[in-house]
């Protein structure tokens, strides 16, 4: 797996739109947080209003409320690596590299794999990042140091977020295959689709838009600034998580499946 991945790498080394959006979520993710922490811890202090409002949103910014902040920022600035993902494998097809690879002794399944490789890699660096933007944060605005990483298991369900958001976006680039048309459709199921049917149900009294394909890790990471009684998902978390599983691991097998019998020339 591992030279799996430094061959991935010596492919987008060299590629600018790779850094240009990898490092707009390195550099404007962090940046983002801190302001609104500034922001927020500024508004909320001296101040009647801001007291009820920090009563209201319990200080997201703080320990251990931080993680939960943390996370759901990150998934908000997340989208730009699905966007690049998308890029990076549509690439290979219009340009047909991942016909040359095949050609030069990988099976499908190494092409895969290697494509595989460059998800973790992007996890583990966005969870780290979430991991660290949170510390700081926290350290910055805390006054106390008290029960740190109670609620470090938001950092968990933003990994577990990242990995079907980036699944996601493998299935509809293997399927449409077309960088514009890709970003087009993954942009209308994240932003649009999976929020109108939340809506639909949940306006119907139903828990059953919690189990749309993303709201499953959406609902666990929800917006920390939303009042908890305006909360009305009464499913358990762990249900979601195995609905997040279940859905990751059905793109896999559909990804796996489609990639196996598909016409490389085209």
């Amino acid at each position: 797996m591992w030279n799996l991945f430094k061959i991935e790498w010596l492919k987008i080394k060299s590629y600018k739109t790779f850094w240009v959006l990898f490092m707009g979520f390195i550099l404007f993710y962090p940046t983002a947080f801190y302001f609104m922490a500034n922001k927020y811890m500024e508004t909320t202090s001296g101040t009647m209003e801001g007291k009820v409002l920090k009563s209201m949103l319990e200080a997201p910014f703080v320990f251990p409320k931080v993680w939960h902040a943390a996370g759901w920022l990150g998934g908000m600035f997340f989208i730009l690596i699905g966007m690049l993902f998308i890029l990076l494998i549509t690439n290979e097809v219009q340009y047909r590299t991942h016909r040359q690879n095949i050609i030069d002794g990988w099976s499908r399944m190494d092409f895969l794999k290697a494509k595989f490789t460059l998800v973790i890699f992007f996890i583990l660096i966005s969870t780290i990042l979430v991991s660290i933007t949170g510390l700081v944060t926290g350290l910055l605005f805390s006054e106390t140091r008290e029960n740190i990483y109670s609620q470090f298991y938001f950092v968990g369900y933003f990994a577990l977020m990242a990995l079907l958001y980036l699944m996601l976006a493998f299935l509809v680039a293997i399927l449409i295959k077309r960088t514009g048309l890709s970003i087009i459709i993954y942009f209308a199921i994240v932003c649009i689709l999976d929020n109108v049917l939340w809506l639909v149900f949940t306006l119907k009294g139903s828990q059953l838009g919690y189990f749309m394909p993303l709201e499953a890790v959406d609902s666990l990471l929800v917006n920390p600034f939303k009042p908890r009684m305006m909360e009305k998902r009464t499913v358990e978390d762990y249900t979601l998580i195995l609905a997040a599983i279940a859905y990751i691991s059905v793109y896999s097998f559909v990804i796996i499946r489609y990639f196996k019998k598909a016409d490389l020339k085209t």
